[in-house]
């Protein structure tokens, strides 16, 4: 397949999927896959220029992970997801895909920029988030309420809790304003 590839080959890259998943299992269940990432941003048109090199998947049946690296996917995303707001799943969209056996979603808009700001690789995350920020697809107070929400962005208070003794600074602190600073940015420009 393509070293890289947008919206046309993330749904041809489903589709395939969709048919293996049919053959194999003989339309008896379906399943459910929820895409991260500029895979996300691409397929659902929020940047739709935006490519990809792969198909980040959140949420994969255990029945779907042998067959993920076929098709360009991958389900590292997973490893952050401590770091995901709790309630993620219920903010899920579904993508326009009509699969036989496959049900295809995406993290809702603030979710996927909340993974950008989390995330941060540099040039890459910051053109997704100015070009979600520019196009209208953040709500800002909807972002805002989910990362003030401390049942919500759990990582303050589990995952994450030590404090940095050189600044005395609780994760939590330090998350709200580097969340600030990385919007800051934002608006500047």
């Amino acid at each position: 397949m393509d070293s890289s590839f947008g919206k046309e080959g993330i749904l041809s890259r489903l589709r395939l999927l969709d048919e293996d998943l049919d053959f194999r299992f003989g339309g008896a269940r379906r399943f459910e896959l929820v895409i991260s990432g500029g895979s996300a941003l691409s397929i659902r048109g929020l940047i739709p220029s935006r490519v990809t090199t792969d198909i980040d998947v959140l949420s994969v049946p255990d029945e779907v992970v042998d067959l993920m690296s076929a098709y360009d996917m991958n389900s590292h995303v997973d490893t952050f997801r401590y770091m995901y707001p709790t309630h993620w799943h219920d903010r899920i969209r579904p993508v326009e895909f009509d699969g036989s056996v496959l049900d295809v979603y995406t993290l809702g808009n603030e979710d996927l920029a909340i993974t950008k700001l989390l995330s941060w690789r540099g040039d890459k995350d910051r053109r997704d988030l100015e070009n979600m920020w520019s196009n209208g697809s953040i709500n800002r107070s909807t972002l805002n309420s989910i990362l003030l929400d401390i049942t919500e962005v759990r990582i303050n208070i589990t995952e994450a809790q030590p404090t940095n003794s050189s600044f005395g600074w609780s994760r939590p602190l330090f998350f709200r304003y580097e969340y600030d600073f990385r919007i800051s940015l934002l608006l500047i420009r």
